[in-house]
């Protein structure tokens, strides 16, 4: 048997964040910064979300002989994490190699929910308080509304606005989504009338902003995004976790001068900003203004494709 690897593309998320683990949509990106995997002989060290996802496509398609070899040093920046999702990137990696090397083509849409599967199961048995966004972006590619009832996914393909510039800014400083969600989740437990406010906010704004971006309407989408950053910040400071803190408040603030908006991409805490504006020559200034303030741009091309062989 020829074992074939596999590579799968990190993910930005656009709007949804925490509404998603309520049942609101999320909008996401596949971006063309990827994880690779090569099949080894050698006894390779391996994330547990790649182990858990190895297991079970191997259970799946069949055995594969070796462990893997992962390569996701695009998702990082001087070796740090740039929260675009490099460990779902990876178990998709590691999903589309096992179903590749058994023959199966990870271009076929049908094998490609397969592999999200798979690798949705095996990141869901090690960080269960995801919502499998960003293990849906990293199968499928491309833009997606994505939501989550129970256990019952759906997803949608969208087309970005026209005219819509979309900007990514790493403030340098890594953060841990397990400790924000953490604290979210005992704003439930301890307040539930303050959660209710927060996420309710929340849930309206991320279906708003799905609406926004699936009908095309740009400018709508530069308002809700704004609008969804204060709402993330006020639901941090509801559960006293730094959501939109310092850096990720620069960056926002900078994307006002120049007309747009941001919020954090992701959890918050640090990490990435994504900024939203309707004229390129401003997403470009803003850019420019981000060096200056010790933020830094992160160039990637949008809605690329997903899981593929290699």
């Amino acid at each position: 048997m020829k074992r074939i690897g596999a590579s799968a593309p990190g993910k930005a998320l656009l709007c949804g964040e925490y509404a998603v683990l309520e049942g609101a949509p999320a909008v996401v990106a596949a971006v063309d910064r990827r994880v690779e995997v090569t099949w080894s002989d050698s006894d390779e060290s391996m994330s547990p979300e790649v182990l858990a996802t190895l297991e079970r496509a191997r259970a799946r398609c069949g055995p594969v002989a070796g462990s893997l070899r992962v390569d996701v040093s695009s998702l990082q920046r001087e070796q740090v994490k740039l929260g675009l999702g490099s460990s779902a990137a990876a178990a998709v990696a590691a999903a589309g190699a096992v179903f590749a090397t058994h023959g199966r083509d990870l271009s076929d849409p049908g094998v490609a929910a397969d592999v999200f599967q798979c690798a949705f199961d095996g990141h869901a048995a090690i960080a269960p308080q995801g919502s499998g966004v960003d293990v849906a972006a990293s199968a499928l590619g491309g833009f997606l509304r994505f939501s989550r009832l129970g256990a019952a996914i759906d997803t949608v393909e969208l087309d970005a606005p026209d005219g819509l510039a979309i900007r990514l800014v790493w403030t340098g400083h890594a953060a841990r989504t397990s400790e924000l969600v953490a604290k979210v989740r005992a704003l439930e437990q301890h307040d539930p009338p303050g959660f209710e406010s927060a996420m309710g906010r929340l849930k309206i704004l991320a279906s708003g902003f799905a609406e926004a971006f699936g009908s095309g309407d740009a400018e709508a989408v530069v308002e809700q995004a704004g609008e969804y950053s204060a709402a993330m910040e006020a639901l941090g400071t509801a559960a006293r976790a730094p959501i939109v803190e310092e850096r990720l408040a620069a960056a926002r603030a900078l994307a006002a001068r120049f007309s747009g908006s941001a919020k954090p991409c992701g959890a918050g805490g640090g990490d990435v900003a994504i900024a939203f504006f309707t004229d390129g020559d401003r997403a470009a200034a803003f850019e420019l203004a981000c060096e200056g303030e010790g933020l830094h741009p992160i160039e990637v091309s949008w809605g690329t494709s997903g899981v593929e062989a290699r």
